[in-house]
């Protein structure tokens, strides 16, 4: 079902004025406002549990609603940033559709019922990763907020020209001007294609992102913009690009990393908070003649931050929706499966980035299930973004692990293939990408290498790679000429490439090295699950013990 034109009409004027809103300090009628302004952005990204994590102990929305009241409570006008990714994935929105997240998000200003003026989302990737445009949209139209994208448009059907997204969806602006005690601060928002639908069309390639860019520059600075704010989801060296390329920009306010990052090029500054509301970023920003100022601080949201009760009761309703649709698939949420002996850390900057109890427990199941020398999985396909201590393995950890639930395939790599292998995983450590490995029967050390421009290159020499065959006692040294049997999920063998695997591409029109099982799916959540139950007493016992190592350089 497509928004219908009365739903679009009832929010054109909460949209039309959430971008033209005057949020001022106290001045006398008929004065003339002073010349600087002083006001905060408070900045989150990449959202997806509403209640946080760890069973709901640390981060969520409940906190981010305390975290702001608290800010607001001296008059100082405050905007709430969101950095992307929030619709999509998480275990609430592949059953609900993402309704709970926004209803969550619409309280946030402790107004049912009412438009936020004061809030404002940048299209994150995974934003687009429902084929259903109509589901996209409906969601839009839902927000009591504002959104911003500078780079991307719609397209109703393949026949149609694509259009900005507000010619759609009202609540989406191309740029947008708030004018704080007299100053008009400018906003824009820059999304990566990474996600690309038949229903949107990115200017991202270099040509057209600097089109954009100069583009929405252009317009705010008409409309009198003294400030710029950018709003923006995509690879932080991206986002260092866009600082140096366009010193007019006074603050990048960014998504996509999971982890917090501040840095300062030239006079702008970037900043990216923690994932899942873990922390965020409040911003200090003063505007005098002219000129911008600003001071950041990151703020943890744990438990030393009660949660708001509107926003907790609504987490709490959603959450009972939720497994309302599992009780009625006859399955219990809360179930126990079984039980960990150690923490198993699965948010996304630590499987993404080093070795993890959790992976390493993943990692091993497949190889043993597969009968392998070794076995990799990469840290991009474990979803759950959460971490589980140490006590009961639930269902709903499954739901989490598992979001896309792969199948187990087997194949050989030379040792030297193994190596280009372990390259490319450590290639983007500092990133957290996807593309990193937990692995099973390999111990290796990567260096990271200072490079001219600041940067680090990470690389794995076959002289630290020890590999310990199915059967051997002990490790042995990396083999160049030896054929090891390998065991991992069917995307990577399939879409590796994608991740610069190069010597994994079947799906992609490239080859990929020929398997050895006989084809049959086996599912991986399945293979989990049934290990877990074959373990003594249940319990996962794995924990970091020095598989994957960083070097001195």
């Amino acid at each position: 079902m497509w928004p219908t034109k009365s739903l679009l009409l009832a929010t054109v004027v909460a949209s039309l004025a959430a971008c033209s809103a005057v949020s001022t300090s106290d001045t006398p009628a008929g004065a003339e406002p002073a010349p600087s302004a002083h006001f905060r952005i408070l900045q989150v990204n990449d959202s997806y549990k509403i209640e946080g994590l760890e069973n709901g102990n640390v981060g969520g929305f409940a906190r981010l609603r305390t975290l702001r009241r608290q800010l607001q409570a001296d008059t100082t006008p405050v905007l709430l940033l969101h950095g992307g990714d929030f619709l999509f994935p998480s275990v609430m929105s592949k059953y609900l559709q993402a309704d709970a997240m926004v209803q969550v998000m619409n309280l946030l200003d402790g107004a049912p019922a009412a438009f936020d003026h004061d809030m404002m989302a940048v299209f994150g990737n995974h934003e687009f990763d429902t084929p259903d445009a109509g589901l996209l949209l409906r969601r839009i139209v839902q927000s009591d907020f504002s959104w911003i994208s500078s780079n991307t448009r719609f397209k109703f059907s393949d026949s149609a020209a694509a259009e900005p997204f507000n010619q759609r969806v009202p609540q989406v602006h191309d740029v947008c001007v708030k004018d704080i005690a007299g100053i008009k601060v400018g906003f824009f928002g820059i999304t990566l294609d990474s996600r690309k639908q038949a229903y949107v069309e990115f200017a991202y390639d270099l040509p057209a992102r600097r089109t954009a860019i100069r583009n929405a520059l252009d317009r705010l600075q008409s409309q009198g913009a003294t400030a710029i704010v950018a709003l923006t989801h995509q690879d932080f060296d991206q986002d260092q690009w866009l600082a140096r390329e366009y010193p007019e920009v006074n603050l990048i306010v960014g998504g996509h990393e999971h982890f917090f990052i501040e840095q300062q090029i030239g006079n702008t500054w970037i900043t990216k908070a923690d994932a899942d509301n873990k922390s965020a970023i409040v911003h200090d920003i003063y505007l005098a003649d002219g000129k911008f100022s600003s001071s950041h601080r990151k703020v943890d949201l744990d438990q030393s931050i009660a949660k708001d009760p509107l926003v907790a009761a609504e987490v709490d309703r959603q959450l009972q929706r939720l497994a309302g649709v599992f009780q009625q698939q006859g399955k219990d949420l809360k179930q126990v499966l079984g039980y960990t002996e150690h923490l198993l850390e699965g948010v996304e900057p630590a499987v993404r980035g080093r070795e993890t109890a959790l992976g390493n427990f993943l990692a091993d199941t497949m190889r043993e299930r597969m009968r392998t020398d070794i076995a990799f999985t990469n840290g991009g396909g474990i979803r759950i973004n959460d971490n589980i201590p140490p006590g009961p393995v639930t269902l709903y950890d499954m739901e989490g692990l598992f979001y896309y639930d792969n199948k187990l395939v087997s194949f050989e790599l030379t040792g030297q293939q193994l190596l280009e292998v372990l390259n490319n995983s450590v290639s983007k450590t500092h990133l957290g990408d996807g593309r990193f490995l937990q692995v099973s029967g390999i111990r290796f050390g990567y260096r990271a290498e200072p490079q001219a421009d600041g940067g680090f290159k990470y690389r794995v020499d076959a002289g630290d790679v020890r590999i310990r065959p199915r059967g051997a006692k002990q490790d042995q040294a990396l083999d160049l000429q030896k054929t090891y049997s390998v065991a991992s999920t069917d995307f990577i063998w399939e879409h590796g490439s994608s991740d610069d695997y190069a010597i994994f591409g079947k799906g992609e029109g490239k080859t990929s090295p020929r398997r050895l099982d006989d084809g049959t799916a086996i599912g991986f959540r399945q293979t989990v699950e049934a290990a877990i139950a074959n373990l003594p007493q249940r319990t996962i016992t794995q924990q970091v013990e020095g598989r994957i190592v960083r070097l001195q350089p």
